[in-house]
C-alpha cells in the first residue's frame, strides 16, 4: 500500500524507512559536501534529513507520527511566506479545512489543552470516569458552551503559568466551577465577600 502524506506508521515500518534513507547517502555526499561516514552515523542515530535547511535534525523536529521531508522550523517559515503572499486565500483555505474536519480538530484541541498540564487522553478519560463523567464539584456533565471537554484544575504556584505537573494537577471541572475556584485561590476572603454581596440584595 503506498504511503500518503500524514500516514501513521508502525515502528517496524519506520525502521525500514530509515534503512531506505541510507541508500541515498552517496547522492547526499556528492551534492551537499558531507562525508559518507557522517551521513550514515546521523541516520543510524535516528535523525532525518531536512530538504529545506539541508541538515540532519532530530526526529522530534519533524513531528512524532507523520512522514515529513521538512523540519518544523522550515515548515513554519514556508507557511508564513505562503500566508504573506496571499492572506485572504490562506485564511479561507484554513477555515474550510477546520470546519471540514471538526472531529479531528476537536481531538487535537483536547490534546493541546491536556499537554499544557502534562496530562494525556488516558489520564483524562480515567479521571472523567472516576468523577462519574461530570464536574468534580457540581457534577455537571456540560463543561461549557464553547467546549466539549472539562478543564484541568491544578494548584497555582507550583509550576509556571499555564503549566502543571503530577503534584499540582487535581481534577476536572466545568468552566463555572473552574473560574470560581480560581477566585477562591487568588482573592483573599472571596467567599465571605461574595456571600456579603448576595446578602445585601436580599
Amino acid at each position: 500500500m503506498p504511503f500518503k502524506k500524514g500516514y501513521r506508521v508502525t515502528e517496524e515500518v519506520r525502521q525500514k524507512m530509515i534503512a531506505a534513507r541510507a541508500k541515498h547517502v552517496p547522492h547526499m555526499v556528492g551534492r551537499y559536501g558531507i562525508t559518507e561516514e557522517f551521513a550514515r552515523a546521523e541516520i543510524a542515530a535516528g535523525k532525518s534529513w531536512c530538504s529545506d535547511c539541508k541538515s540532519f535534525r532530530d526526529r522530534d523536529q519533524f513531528g512524532n507520527e507523520k512522514r515529513r521531508i521538512r523540519c518544523r522550523d522550515c515548515r513554519r517559515k514556508r507557511d508564513k511566506q505562503r500566508y504573506e503572499k496571499n492572506p485572504e486565500y490562506e485564511t479561507a483555505r484554513r477555515s474550510a479545512h477546520y470546519y471540514a474536519n471538526l472531529k479531528v480538530e476537536g481531538q487535537r484541541k483536547k490534546k493541546w489543552h491536556l499537554s499544557r498540564y502534562g496530562a494525556t487522553l488516558e489520564w483524562y478519560q480515567a479521571k472523567f470516569i472516576e468523577q462519574n463523567e461530570g464536574c468534580a464539584i457540581c457534577g455537571s456533565a456540560t463543561p461549557d458552551v464553547r467546549s466539549n471537554f472539562m478543564f484541568v484544575d491544578h494548584r497555582h504556584g507550583c509550576c509556571p503559568r499555564g503549566k502543571a505537573c503530577d503534584k499540582c494537577r487535581r481534577g476536572l471541572l466545568c468552566s463555572r466551577c473552574n473560574n470560581s475556584l480560581e477566585r477562591i485561590d487568588n482573592i483573599p476572603d472571596w467567599i465571605e465577600k461574595a456571600l456579603a454581596y448576595l446578602a445585601s440584595y436580599r
